[in-house]
Order: C-alpha cells, then sequence, then structure tokens
C-alpha cells in the first residue's frame, strides 16, 4: 500500500494505517473506477464525432456531387468502422487500467494479449488483408452497388454488396461470386452511362 496517494492522503489527514487502507478501498478505488469509466466514454465519444467529421470532411472536398448516394453510403461505413475502432481501442486500455486500479497484477495480462495478438495475427493475415483492401475499396470509391465488374478470372456481372470483407458479385448467368476483398488484384469496371460532366 505503501506509494499509493490516497493511502498516504488519508493517512495526513491523521487516519490510522489500517483506516487509510480501508478509506482506500472504500471511496479511493470506486472514486478512480467512476473516472476511468467517465473518461473513457468522453474519450470514445469524442474519437467516434472526430472520425465523422473528418470522413465527413473529405466528403465535402470529394470532386463528386454532394448529392451523389452512393458517397454518402460509402462515408457512413468508413466513418463507423473507424468510430467502432476507436471505442474498441479505448474500452480495452479502459478495462486493463480497471484491473490494475482494483489490485490485480495486469503484467501477465498484457504479455498473454501480445502473445495471443501476434498468434492471433499470424492466424488472422488474410482476414486482415482483407478488412484493409475492403477499407481501400470503399475509400477510393473503386466499385459500389450496381456497377458491372470483372474481377481477374471471374465473369464479368453486377455488384450486390460490397461490405469490408468481401464482394457479392451476381455473374450474367445468375451465379453469385463471393470474392474476398484481399483476393482482388485486378479489376475491371464497365461504365454503363456516360460520366457526369
Amino acid at each position: 500500500m505503501e506509494g499509493n496517494y490516497l493511502y498516504e492522503l488519508f493517512t495526513r489527514l491523521g487516519l490510522s494505517e489500517s483506516g487509510a487502507r480501508v478509506a482506500d478501498v472504500l471511496l479511493g478505488r470506486p472514486a478512480a473506477i467512476v473516472f476511468l469509466l467517465v473518461g473513457a466514454g468522453l474519450v470514445s465519444r469524442i474519437g467516434a464525432r472526430l472520425a465523422r467529421r473528418l470522413v465527413g470532411t473529405l466528403r465535402a472536398r470529394s470532386p463528386r456531387s454532394k448529392q451523389d448516394l452512393r458517397a454518402d453510403i460509402r462515408a457512413s461505413t468508413i466513418s463507423h468502422v473507424l468510430g467502432t475502432l476507436i471505442r474498441t481501442v479505448v474500452w480495452s486500455i479502459t478495462a486493463i487500467l480497471i484491473l490494475d486500479t482494483v489490485g490485480l497484477n495486469v503484467a501477465p495480462l498484457i504479455a498473454a494479449a501480445g502473445i495471443a495478438g501476434v498468434a492471433l495475427g499470424f492466424g488472422a493475415q488474410t482476414l486482415v488483408r482483407d478488412f484493409l483492401a475492403g477499407f481501400f475499396i470503399l475509400s477510393e470509391d473503386q466499385y459500389g452497388v450496381g456497377d458491372v465488374i470483372t474481377i481477374g478470372s471471374s465473369p464479368t456481372g453486377t455488384v450486390e454488396e460490397v461490405t469490408m470483407r468481401i464482394t457479392r458479385l451476381r455473374a450474367d448467368d445468375g451465379v453469385v461470386w463471393f470474392v474476398p476483398n484481399g483476393e482482388i488484384k485486378q479489376l475491371g469496371r464497365h461504365d454503363s452511362a456516360a460520366p457526369d460532366g
């Protein structure tokens, strides 16, 4: 308990050693946990709002028309993904800080999480590659729902859905192809209408 700020504060206020320990457990730790939770809530909200504002700013600077529905959907998807990522990181760090505040030794937990993260990273390389490729497909507007495209050796078809992980393509013969975004190395988009101008 030596070195704990609140414990030292309570002993200076005249509490005995055992009284300072009890006061720290009953008052100090819950107050610190509440402070961490409130701080995490504020940081995650502000971070998600900043992500939306950043995407909105980039959207406003885009040369595409302000009324482009597809660009609005793309911007909404990207801001949602960035906001979720920010919230996940903030709340993960907060959980570790709360465990440390309660008195648990978090060093083994962090080490185990690091090892698990490395193992998961090796195992999920293709998944991460698919998500990163999907992010760039959406942010660069390479293609979208309704476009007619040819992906590598896959037949030409109409895009029915684009997610962060896969692209669903309906070929002219009616077959539905599910192509992981990370496997798209070469793509051709067939413009069915004249470009706006």
